[in-house]
């Protein structure tokens, strides 16, 4: 909850302005962000983009990207905050795909497997995460992950412009 709180005063005193694509977490980053009063005057939206399709279509990741690097990658999770940037109109995104569980892992993306990414003006970040136990514990612990990361991107970026 303190990730939450330091995004919220500090996107709140710079006017920057957010948004999540979301896969694996189906919403519940833009849900623990609104969970904030006045979260409106810089929560733009979200979008939950579970299907492969919508995430071509609405977020604009190249379906190559998808064959190249598999679904469940730094490198689609970096174009799907791209996207919602631009979809959006907002400075900051932040985006997960990953497989929270029971079943769909495999040995190479096991159950748990969660790709992140943080994009702003100054920056562009991805990572790959690994969170053990059930479905909504793999969900919680990677929304939990992503406020710090969001929270650690924009403190970098606001310290890089002053």
């Amino acid at each position: 909850m303190h990730a939450l709180l330091f995004v919220s005063q500090l996107i709140n005193h710079k006017k920057f302005s957010i948004g999540t694509a979301e896969s694996c977490t189906g919403g519940a980053i833009a849900k623990t962000i609104c969970s904030v009063p006045g979260s409106s005057k810089y929560f733009r939206g979200s979008i939950v983009a579970y299907a492969e399709d919508i995430k071509t279509s609405l977020l604009g990741v190249n379906p190559e990207i998808i064959k190249k690097h598999g679904v469940v990658s730094e490198e689609v999770v970096l174009e799907m905050a791209k996207g919602c940037i631009k979809a959006l109109s907002v400075d900051f995104a932040v985006s997960t795909s990953g497989i929270a569980g029971p079943g769909g892992g495999t040995v190479e993306i096991p159950v748990g497997t969660v790709c992140i990414s943080v994009v702003g003006p100054t920056i562009s970040e991805s990572w790959t995460r690994y969170f053990e136990g059930n479905r909504m514990e793999v969900v919680e612990a990677a929304t939990s992950a992503c406020l710090v990361y969001l929270e650690k991107s924009i403190n970098r970026h606001a310290s890089s412009v002053g």
